[in-house]
């Protein structure tokens, strides 16, 4: 993969992080009940998000890498 590539993807990896936190929020806001306690989301939410972002920011520093 070039340079750019890897940024794109972790530019990507960052908005679908903000999008499931977002809609997570919402869904919490205005969705249904849920089966898994409350605990359990929420643990498994900032995990996702978390890891999302993490990665996205370590691809967008390995595009930006001048050699």
């Amino acid at each position: 993969m070039t340079k750019k590539q890897y940024e794109e993807l972790g530019k990507g990896l960052i908005n679908l992080a903000n999008l499931i936190g977002g809609l997570s929020f919402i869904n919490a806001m205005f969705g249904q009940k849920h089966n898994l306690p409350v605990g359990t989301l929420i643990f498994l939410l900032s995990y996702i998000f978390i890891a999302l972002y993490i990665s996205g920011i370590i691809l967008v520093g390995i595009g930006e890498k001048n050699d």
